[in-house]
């Protein structure tokens, strides 16, 4: 199967399971993306929200979950497999009360183990020869005015991969 990663799968026929695959990879890619940004950045893609839960929850979602379907379709090696297992493992370990600070959103640019993940991501990546890619993303916010202030509704965010500047 061909993937190609500029191209929104999302826009496609999901009912067809090469394109719900490449859909799902195509997520794992951006998952990844977003967990080898500098603190500021990881926060501006994910918007409201816990941002340190919300990325090891996307990477569970498009990872651990279609690990199976990216191997059948011939889009994870081996030994990319095993990198991901250890990411995930590393997120796991971090789970619960024994490391809080790693789930506190103001630690996020200072807490040794996410660097550790961004370093591991960014390998990742570049295992996967992705690492030419980055993320846009459109976000859509409605409020509602009470007596307190603005209260956010909803938020809607659409991301898309690109390639870099330069590459």
């Amino acid at each position: 199967m061909q993937f190609d990663p500029t191209y929104n799968y999302g826009d496609s026929d999901l009912t067809n399971k090469e394109n719900l695959v490449c859909w799902k990879f195509a997520e794992l890619i951006k998952t990844l993306i977003t967990l080898t940004c500098i603190a500021e950045r990881q926060i501006e893609i994910m918007g409201a929200g816990v941002v340190t839960g919300e990325m090891a929850e996307d990477f569970d979602t498009y990872f651990t979950l279609s690990y199976k379907q990216f191997k059948e379709y011939h889009l994870l090696s081996e030994i990319a497999i095993k990198k991901l297992n250890q990411l995930d493992n590393f997120l796991d370990q971090r789970c619960g009360d024994k490391a809080s600070d790693f789930w506190d959103d103001f630690k996020l640019s200072t807490n040794k183990d996410w660097e550790i993940v961004r370093v591991q991501a960014s390998e990742i990546l570049t295992l996967l020869n992705m690492n030419n890619l980055d993320i846009e993303f459109e976000r859509e916010e409605k409020y509602e005015t009470t007596t307190e202030g603005q209260k956010l509704l909803i938020q809607s965010t659409k991301t898309r991969l690109v390639t870099k500047n330069g590459s």
